[in-house]
This record gives C-alpha cells, structure tokens and sequence, in this order.
C-alpha cells in the first residue's frame, strides 16, 4: 500500500525572502518605467535692468536637452530682435530654433507697453515698477523631440538696483527663483500675472494656497480690505471648486492701467478704481477669481459659458457667504434681466456685457434645476467642478454632464437663448 504524504511547506524564513526578492523585482520594473519618462531644463533669465520699456529675455536649456526643434509663436508687437545658437529660422510670424546639444540658448526683447484698444495698459513699465503677464515674456511654443520627455523650468529675474522685489503667482526657490511647473504642458512657460519693482504686498499662507495681494508702494490700495474679503468668500470658491492652486496673486495698480479685471493662471489683475462689490450687488474680484480658479473656456461659440458661470458666483457667492441678503440677491437677478431683456441668443462670439448677464441667469436656473431633480444632492458646483476637469467646454459637453449629474436631459439648456 502506498502512502500520500504530504508536501513540504517552504520554512517562513524562505517566504519572507521571496517576497522580498519579489518586491525588489517589482520596484526595479517600476523604476525602469519611470526612468523611461525624462526631463530636460529650462531656465528663463528676465532682465528689467536694462531699458524703461522693454525686457530682455534669454531661454537657456540644459545640454542634451534631447528636443530637436522649438517652434515659437511670435507677436510682432511684442517679440523684437530674435537670436539663438544652433539653427534658427524666422518666417510668417513663427521662429523655427533647431538648439544645439551644448549650451542652446534662444533670446528675444519684449515690449512691456501694451495699450488696450478701449484704453488702458494691460501692460506696462512705469518708473517704480511694472506690470505684465509672463504669457507675454515667453512665446507660446510647440516642441519636439524624444518622446515622453517634459521640462523642469526655473524663472530668473534681473531687477534694477532699487527694485527690491518681483511677484507672482507662482512659487520661488531659497533663492528667490520662480518654479515654472504646469501638469498640462510639456513647454512649461510662465504664464500668468508678473509685478516687479517698490511693492506693497499682503499675503495669507493657507493650509492648501498662499494668497498675495500686490500693486505699486504708495499707490491707494486697500490691501487689508481686500485680503479680508477674500478670505470671507474663500471658504465657498474651495467648496465651489474642490482642489486649489498652491498660489494666487492679486495684482492692484491705478492709472493708467486698464479699468478693469483680468484674469490668468494663478493671477488676475484687478484696478484700483474698481469697488469690491459694484452698487449692482455681482462683484468684478469674485468674477476673475472664478476664472482664475476653474481654467474654464468655452468652446468656440460658446465664450458665454465662461463668462456667464463667472458672473452667476460673482453675486451668488457673495448671498452663500452672507454677503447679500435673499432680498438683495432677488435685487441682483432683477437687475442683471432688465439689463439682458434684448438677448436673443448667448451663442456667438465674445460675450457682451448683457449676453453674460443672461446668461448668468441661465445658470441660476441651472442650478435649480439639477437640484430639483437630485433632492438637493448635487448642484452647479457639480457641473462646475466636471467642466474644470475638461478645461473648454462646449454647450454639448454642458449638456452632457447635466445630464450625468440628474439622469436626464436639461430642460434649461434645451431654451431657445442655446439655438444656433
């Protein structure tokens, strides 16, 4: 008769090798992944030192940077004196820089006076200081090279001697460097709202956003003012929006700045002659920073999304926070569709003033209809927070996700304002 017996168990010893010896093997796949995901440096030097109305601006990258072609797009009003090492080739607007594998450098001077056609600089070097957006500085760019490798950029300022300080929105290494670091681009660029010179700066270190409040030393801003109003209404924008940028500077100056609010990534501009909250209730700050915090564009046809989303939280934010009373917010709406009556359709080009009022409006109805059929379970900030995931948006794509948040199509966004 034969015996069974039973197989023989591996000592516990021996397992906790071999799960080691597995783990180590899983980390050493892991790490060859991720050594397969390079990146090359950048490093921008901005010199203001050295003329009162332009920057002198040299893109530097790190040798071997394996990027064989940078394909800038340049503003003929702005980009002047183009060079580089390597190969570079200047035609219809565009530079064409083929860099070299040692020391690629590519320079350009920027024009810093920027007049608006309706009046007003967006940009501009003053004196004691200067205004300007790094979109500007540094020429949108299409890059190519070995696949999958993305840049780590640092930003360098030269500032004229009695300049003791440059801001922006975002954040500076010990030695006073900017970190230019965009998830969504592989050519990080230093976008967004730049101050240099005598400043004036508040600042509030949340725990997830440092907030900063700058214009020119002397100029009559009411920095505590505005920072306390802020941080009233930031507890509803975070609810609003969910994650926050680690930074947000508000960039303040009077004339002869543009008299009125723009916004950028992690930055808006506001001027100094704009009140908090207008004598109509909605609020000109509270509308950039909704711009500032969802990235939110519409689609071509479509700019009244935006606009009309960032109008809608410029006043209701206010009536969330305790700032309007319900009969003032009745006031608001009331206001904002006398004001609207003639719109016809929010379809179309850039967004009139009246256009993004109605359409302000039609967000409020919006917001009542999705939680009408949700039992008050979800609302606009929903959507809101779904359209940022998209960054441009189309009315289909609305659609779409009132339609995912309630279970059913819009009846609000089926009106005949949306035809065409």
């Amino acid at each position: 008769m034969s015996i069974a017996l039973a197989p023989r168990l591996a000592p516990k010893s021996s397992l906790l090798i071999l799960s080691f010896s597995l783990i180590l093997t899983m980390l050493g796949v892991l790490n060859s992944h991720a050594s397969d995901k390079q990146s090359y440096l950048i490093n921008y030097r901005v010199d203001l030192s050295q003329s009162d109305t332009h920057a002198f601006v040299r893109i530097e990258l790190g040798d071997d940077s394996g990027l064989s072609e940078i394909d800038f797009n340049l503003d003929e009003h702005l980009h002047h004196n183009i060079k580089a090492n390597g190969e570079l080739t200047l035609k219809n607007g565009r530079a064409l820089w083929q860099p070299p594998t040692d020391n690629p450098w590519f320079s350009l001077e920027v024009s810093l006076n920027h007049k608006r056609r309706n009046g007003g600089y967006d940009s501009l070097r003053a004196t004691d200081f200067a205004i300007f957006r790094g979109d500007d500085l540094i020429p949108p760019a299409i890059v190519r090279g070995r696949k999958g490798i993305e840049s780590q950029a640092t930003l360098h300022f030269t500032l004229p001697s009695d300049w003791p300080s440059v801001n922006s929105g975002w954040e500076k290494t010990a030695e006073g460097n900017f970190i230019i670091d965009n998830l969504e681009r592989r050519f990080d660029r230093p976008t967004g709202w730049f101050i240099a010179g005598k400043l004036g700066p508040r600042r509030e270190r949340l725990p997830t956003t440092h907030i900063a409040i700058s214009g020119p030393a002397g100029e009559d801003i009411r920095r505590m003012d505005l920072m306390s109003f802020v941080m009233l209404n930031w507890p509803t924008l975070s609810q609003i929006v969910g994650k926050t940028p680690p930074k947000i500077i508000l960039v303040m100056a009077g004339d002869p700045m543009w008299r009125g609010g723009l916004s950028g990534p992690n930055s808006l501009f506001v001027h100094t002659a704009r009140p908090m909250v207008s004598e109509n209730g909605t609020s000109t700050l509270l509308h950039e920073l909704i711009h500032t915090l969802t990235r939110i564009r519409g689609a071509k046809g479509d700019d009244w999304i935006a606009e009309g989303l960032a109008e809608y939280y410029s006043y209701t934010v206010l009536h969330r926070a305790g700032g309007l009373t319900d009969d003032r917010l009745a006031r608001v709406e009331n206001w904002l569709s006398n004001w609207s009556k003639d719109i016809k359709t929010l379809r179309g080009g850039a967004s009139s003033g009246e256009r993004t009022a109605r359409a302000a409006l039609l967000f409020g109805e919006l917001d009542a209809e999705i939680r009408s059929r949700t039992n008050g379970e979800k609302s606009l900030d929903n959507a809101t927070r779904a359209m940022m995931q998209l960054g441009k948006v189309s009315l289909e794509q609305l659609r779409d996700i009132a339609q995912e948040l309630t279970g059913k199509p819009s009846e609000v966004l089926a009106s005949a304002l949306l035809d065409g």
